[in-house]
């Protein structure tokens, strides 16, 4: 795919994936880079070791009124490619979460501002033809997660949108990739408080995760999957019952069912 002259969209891109995304498609030479956080300091770092033309936006995505006002202010922008990459995570027993605005702000941002957001800008895709939609999910999507139910259940969510939006938009010129990585080193398990020490099974960098993506971005993969041992673990996930599935997920997250902790700051 060649990238140049293409405006490119991403939430989420003052840290980890989406901070890793934005480097990449900047050495890749695109005309413009849009970037989406709620944290300005950050999100102005991230821009400042851009070549390419940027656009920064301090946006809370959970917030409908911001999110509103963002999409006005898009609408003048002829988008090519839109990663809805903005995401948080709530761990612990589902019954120990006493925060209902926690809940419903992550609920918000992960599903309710990734369905806005695509709705605003799909149509401009499809007049021209032309465009791509990445939606960044996670293996826990597929497998749910004991001590991370509503966050894993968020990221179903996407899974089937992104899947259905696919199908949808065949023969249109839009593409539509979900990536779907696996434990990745980013701050979204500090966020999410989770202790390091929680985290049992292996974990990839953000920057080889954003690298995978834009790579089968390129080549309108419909799923794509980071690391050998992620993929292997989705296979499996499809062969054996999924009472099994669940056996083992308990004992992978095990030390996570707990009371939830405070998000961090």
């Amino acid at each position: 795919m060649d990238w140049s002259g293409k405006t490119i969209l991403i939430t989420g891109a003052s840290d980890g994936i989406g901070r890793d995304l934005v480097e990449q498609f900047d050495l890749l030479g695109v005309r413009k880079l849009i970037l989406i956080g709620r944290n300005p300091t950050r999100l102005d770092q991230v821009a400042s070791r851009c070549q390419s033309e940027t656009r920064v936006e301090q946006v809370d995505l959970a917030d409908s009124h911001q999110l509103t006002d963002l999409i006005e202010r898009l609408a003048t922008e002829e988008i090519d490619v839109l990663v809805n990459n903005a995401g948080v995570g709530l761990a612990g027993a589902f019954a120990s979460h006493e925060d209902d605005d926690r809940l419903v702000s992550m609920i918000r941002l992960n599903c309710e501002a990734v369905i806005l957001l695509t709705r605003a800008i799909l149509p401009g895709m499809l007049e021209r033809r032309r465009g791509s939609l990445l939606f960044v999910g996670s293996l826990a999507g597929w497998a749910g997660g004991p001590g991370l139910c509503a966050y894993s259940a968020t990221k179903g969510f996407i899974h089937r949108f992104a899947e259905g939006l696919r199908w949808e938009l065949h023969g249109s010129g839009v593409a539509v990739s979900l990536l779907a990585p696996g434990a990745t080193r980013t701050s979204f398990f500090p966020s999410a408080g989770i202790d390091a020490m929680d985290i049992r099974t292996g974990s990839m960098s953000s920057k080889e995760v954003a690298r995978q993506a834009l790579k089968g971005l390129a080549r309108g993969r419909a799923i794509i999957v980071p690391g050998i041992g992620n993929r292997m673990l989705l296979m499996l996930q499809g062969l054996v019952p999924r009472a099994f599935v669940g056996w083992t997920a308990r004992r992978i997250f095990a030390s996570i069912l707990k009371p939830s902790r405070p998000e961090a700051q």
